[in-house]
């Protein structure tokens, strides 16, 4: 990330204060992703944790396929994964558990089970439709894929503020749902807003 990133820890609030401020003006995400975070601290059942998060989101509620700021969703990750931290054990663990958990509501959804469907156990067929899929979720950013092997590939997601162990949950749960053995999934920070993905699996 940008040297004035580098000085501050992952995870805390000086953090989350400048990614806000490389969120580009009307950038929207669905209101399915706030559903999927929220809900986990429900699960929790710490009703002040929640009012918190509801409260740092700064929406009362969203409706899963309406569009809601980019910012909202980025202050609602963090506050939920502080939540979750004594659980989990770390910010990083939290917010790649609330990635598996949002890829796992995905994949329970049409257009989830459709790229199942579509991909079989061709997991190549799965990696080249995940900038599709992304597309389907978020108006911040884009992603690509470039295959370093028969069964590797980096995946890239540029412009978008959201930390990379949030993305390896994503994809370890869609690549442990199509069938992958042995997955290794590892992200790090390439920019300021892009990060890197390495996925192979045998």
């Amino acid at each position: 990330m940008a040297s004035n990133q580098d000085a501050v820890e992952l995870g805390s609030p000086r953090e989350l204060e400048l990614r806000l401020t490389l969120i580009p003006l009307g950038d929207t995400v669905r209101g399915y992703f706030f559903n999927c975070a929220l809900e986990q601290v429900r699960l929790q059942g710490d009703e002040e944790a929640l009012r918190r998060c509801i409260e740092a989101s700064g929406l009362e509620s969203t409706t899963a396929f309406f569009k809601y700021p980019m910012s909202a969703l980025l202050r609602l990750l963090y506050h939920v994964a502080w939540a979750l931290k004594d659980s989990s054990g770390s910010f990083e663990a939290s917010m790649r558990q609330l990635g598996q958990w949002t890829a796992k509501e995905f994949l329970a959804g049409s257009v989830g089970r459709t790229m199942l469907l579509l991909a079989g156990s061709n997991l190549k067929r799965l990696a080249d439709y995940l900038p599709t899929a992304y597309r389907t979720g978020w108006e911040h950013g884009w992603g690509d894929v470039t295959w370093t092997g028969s069964r590797q590939c980096l995946v890239s997601i540029h412009g978008n503020v959201v930390p990379y162990p949030y993305f390896e949950g994503v994809f370890l749960e869609v690549f442990q749902a199509a069938g992958a053995t042995h997955l290794k999934v590892k992200g790090w920070q390439v920019g300021t807003t892009d990060t890197r993905y390495s996925l192979s699996w045998d």
